[in-house]
């Protein structure tokens, strides 16, 4: 074979496997991959830039827990996004406010236990496309049925953003 033919092959055989990767991520629900056991901080977006709303959740690996109460705190881009209100969800008492520009606190108590979707439901107007980056999520405590404390298995430094 000539030298010719055969970088004509090298060639082609490249394009063909980079036509076969992909850099889609697995779809995993936005979990990261190889997700352990755990609870991991999920914000919902839904909506217009002039009428955004997002919604704060726990998913969890595997499921069936039950919260009884939860605090913490909501971080958000106030250069993106414009605070309207906060609430926390049906059947759950608590506060949930702005403190101060970009940051939202939360706690909150549901009796009856909640499995964690929504726990805070958060409405903002936004001066450009909104991603991952806008939000940050912090639990200080999060407790089940039982009031057992089960913040350790909040994974912070990871949040699941849906759009």
């Amino acid at each position: 074979m000539s030298h010719k033919r055969i970088r004509w092959l090298a060639t082609a055989a490249a394009i063909l496997s980079l036509a076969a990767c992909s850099d889609k991520e697995p779809s995993n629900g936005g979990l990261p991959t190889n997700a352990g056991t755990g609870l991991y901080p999920q914000i919902s977006v839904s909506g217009s830039r002039s009428a955004l709303k997002a919604e704060l959740a726990l998913r969890q690996i595997p499921g069936g827990l039950r919260f009884n109460s939860y605090q913490g705190e909501v971080v958000y881009d106030p250069a993106v996004l414009t605070f309207k209100d906060v609430a926390l969800p049906e059947g759950v008492e608590g506060a949930a406010a702005m403190v101060s520009p970009g940051h939202i606190r939360f706690a909150a108590t549901a009796l009856d236990g909640t499995v964690g979707a929504p726990l805070v439901r958060m409405n903002f107007s936004a001066s450009r496309e909104v991603t991952r980056e806008a939000f940050s999520v912090r639990f200080e405590e999060v407790t089940d049925a039982d009031y057992t404390d089960v913040t350790t298995q909040v994974q912070s430094g990871y949040l699941i953003f849906q759009r």
